[in-house]
């Protein structure tokens, strides 16, 4: 698979990123769907995103994946560096640039990786975690949940693992609430082991193309 990460100078909250996207999806033309993930009718497309926003070190950033970081590349070099937001004219300054092709990949011993506002839980099943007779048993489920999410992952990018891996939640670094599409929600800052190679900054769990459940390696890890 194939990885573009790019960083703008141009400052951009948490809050803001939705109304980053939108206005990045309508430059692009909002028939290229890799976007914003509708279709014509509006509806939404349940997939992987493959072009996904964030708010990086508190500066605008997308991330694209394989024909996400085609996409991006071609409205990039037709925006002439300008993107109208807000019904502002911003200049769009790469500050940092980021590509790498990755390929499926197993380690000996499990690597550490931090996952940031990442969205395990819905609002109903967060009740239903709580409820979990004790930290055993919400461990297991987050564990579930981790692995499934990395499994979506692959797919998405056409990984065929040749066999299991192993993925665990370590430690909770913090919980925050959240509101996404109008919805009370928990996010988790989590670190967790994995055997399998992930690469840098890919997305996972719910409302990744909004910048929730940024993947990187935990800090101190090699």
């Amino acid at each position: 698979m194939r990885l573009l990460s790019l960083a703008f100078d141009l400052p951009l909250s948490r809050r803001d990123i939705a109304g980053f996207r939108a206005a990045v999806a309508r430059a692009a033309g909002l028939e290229q769907d890799l976007f914003h993930n509708h279709r014509d009718d509006g509806s939404v497309q349940y997939r992987y995103p493959l072009v996904q926003y964030r708010s990086d070190r508190g500066k605008a950033g997308i991330v694209g994946i394989d024909e996400g970081g085609d996409a991006i590349f071609e409205w990039y070099g037709k925006s002439n560096g300008r993107l109208l937001w807000n019904e502002r004219e911003h200049a769009l300054h790469i500050a940092r640039i980021d590509a790498r092709e990755y390929a499926i990949r197993y380690y000996d011993a499990p690597r550490i990786y931090r996952l940031r506002q990442w969205l395990a839980l819905n609002q109903a099943n967060y009740r239903d975690w709580q409820a979990l007779p004790d930290l055993k048993a919400r461990a297991a489920e987050l564990d579930r949940i981790l692995a499934a999410n990395i499994l979506t992952f692959c797919r998405a990018v056409d990984w065929r693992l040749p066999r299991r891996f192993d993925a665990g939640v370590q430690n909770i670094v913090a919980t925050r609430h959240t509101r996404f599409l109008g919805v009370d929600m928990i996010s988790f800052d989590v670190d967790f082991t994995c055997n399998l190679m992930l690469p840098n900054g890919i997305g996972l769990g719910k409302a990744v193309s909004h910048g929730f459940g940024a993947c990187r390696p935990a800090p101190g890890s090699k």
